[in-house]
């Protein structure tokens, strides 16, 4: 109940952030250029390379010496290899996106074919190779497209071809550009959609924010708010990803931003006391997507973090501990949810793999002699603080719909069902108003219960990915789905008018 109430003290604080700090429409446009060099890492994303491309080249057509660079990874060919291994010997009925989330439908639609065309039902590894071969892999798809529609200049295809995932090829990638490069280098997913609007208000912030400090801002968070194209294979599975979108939403806006905000105010205050001013920043969880970091501060750092898993989280802890600030932007990017059950699952036990990483952050920071111990210290304190809280969140929820139905004493009863009110109805409410919405009282009932369902999940993911790493380590395949075949995009009214 304490951790809903705060929730929606900072749903509060954030709009009013939102409706008071964010620039007018227009105001980006007398901005000096500041180059903003797009890097979109790809594996395994052969559908989605020509939306990708038809959505930024001319989005970066109106920003003065921006680039666009696709950066594949001949780890794609390695880990097919490998899946043609883990699927020798497979019966037809084995093949499913639960235990390969890495094919795609068309993928897993051929070979529980070859698989039932031969008289064992099982796959032979010539016919999973055959099959695989057919689709092309996606530094292929990305040249044929450029070869196409003869892109721009500035609009470049590299391919990195070490053993790293998405941090070594976003590593690559700016390395690419020279050491010469000014500006930005802009991470983002390969179905990000930020519309030119954000953009310029994205430009609009880094230039007011490089007035107050005398400098550009080293590194700047677009953050996204969640949504669905309600494709999924079932009610049940709409629903609970509509719900399940909203949560992410309100993880965004109640933590996510008042997060970013406090820990930029506490690096540009620093006291000196390294226990007090750790205590003071928290933790920054940057995101990778629509992550802009000055490219002088990319260079010294050394890029992204090669080795964790995940890229996103980790660097935010060396961001932390070195005192950088990470100043997030008054307005919201909308970013694809998943669209099934599965998917959602599979979201939640790899982004949870980013908690299981923060030891080793503190463990390489130390080893660059990065950080205090006590800085060390309080910085792991939050982590697993907001780790256990996402472990805790299924559990808890079903432990407060016990204690509000079942034979307790009233107190209990109304404790319990107050925090199930200001964990599911509240925010819907609020979220409605930010976003023009009148809710009626049935549809008030039908989101909230999907935000129900969907916090009764939650926990499900985070689970999961505990057992993987007990069990199987880091895992030789890129923890990572790919099944989704369609994208949301947003509109500028999205962009512009939804009061982060």
């Amino acid at each position: 109940m304490t951790r809903h109430t705060i929730g929606a003290l900072n749903l509060r604080s954030t709009l009013k952030f939102a409706a008071v700090a964010r620039p007018a429409d227009g105001d980006g446009d007398g901005i000096p250029p500041i180059p903003i060099h797009v890097v979109i890492p790809v594996l395994r994303e052969q559908p989605h390379i020509r939306p990708a491309l038809e959505w930024f080249v001319p989005l970066l057509d109106q920003f003065s010496g921006s680039t666009l660079t696709i950066v594949s990874t001949g780890r794609e060919q390695r880990e097919r290899e490998h899946m043609i291994r883990l699927l020798t010997g497979c019966h037809a009925q084995s093949i499913t996106p639960v235990r390969f989330p890495q094919l795609c439908d068309a993928e897993l639609h051929d070979l529980v074919g070859a698989a039932a065309k031969t008289q064992s039902g099982v796959l032979t590894e010539a016919a999973a190779r055959e099959v695989l071969q057919r689709f092309p892999l996606t530094a292929h798809v990305v040249e044929e497209e450029l070869d196409r529609l003869l892109w721009p200049a500035h609009v470049r295809h590299v391919q990195f071809d070490g053993d790293g995932r998405k941090a070594a090829q976003v590593n690559h990638a700016a390395a690419s550009l020279g050491n010469d490069a000014v500006g930005y280098i802009a991470v983002y997913d390969v179905d990000s959609r930020p519309s030119e609007s954000l953009m310029r208000r994205t430009l609009a912030f880094i230039a007011a924010r490089a007035s107050a400090d005398g400098q550009l801002p080293a590194v700047v968070q677009q953050s996204a708010r969640f949504t669905t194209a309600g494709t999924g294979p079932s009610w049940a599975d709409r629903a609970i990803c509509r719900g399940a979108a909203r949560v992410q939403t309100l993880w965004t806006l109640r933590r996510e931003v008042p997060s970013f905000r406090r820990f930029a105010w506490a690096t540009r205050r620093v006291t000196g006391v390294p226990l007090l001013d750790a205590a003071m920043r928290g933790l920054a969880q940057t995101v990778g997507h629509g992550l802009l970091v000055r490219c002088d501060v990319f260079a010294r750092l050394g890029g992204l973090p090669t080795y964790t898993v995940l890229d996103d989280l980790p660097f935010g802890y060396r961001l932390t501990v070195e005192g950088i600030p990470v100043d997030c932007v008054p307005g919201l990017a909308v970013a694809d949810a998943p669209e099934d059950v599965r998917d959602l699952i599979a979201q939640g036990r790899r982004w949870f793999q980013n908690y299981l990483d923060y030891p080793r952050c503190a463990a390489r920071a130390r080893a660059d002699a990065v950080g205090t111990t006590a800085e060390h210290a309080a910085v792991l304190t939050v982590a697993a603080y907001r780790g256990l809280a996402w472990l805790a969140a299924g559990p808890a929820t079903a432990a407060c719909l016990v204690l509000a139905a079942g034979r307790f004493r009233p107190p209990v009863r109304v404790l319990a069902a107050a925090a199930l009110w200001l964990g599911t109805v509240t925010p819907v409410r609020m979220l409605a108003g930010t976003e023009g919405r009148h809710l009626t009282v049935r549809q008030q009932a039908s989101e909230s219960i999907e935000v129900l369902a969907a916090y009764l999940l939650r926990s499900t993911g985070p689970i999961a990915a505990v057992a993987d790493r007990i069990t199987r380590g880091d895992g030789a395949l890129s923890p990572k789905t790919n099944r989704r075949n369609t994208t949301v995009p947003p509109s500028e009214e999205d962009s512009r008018d939804h009061r982060d």
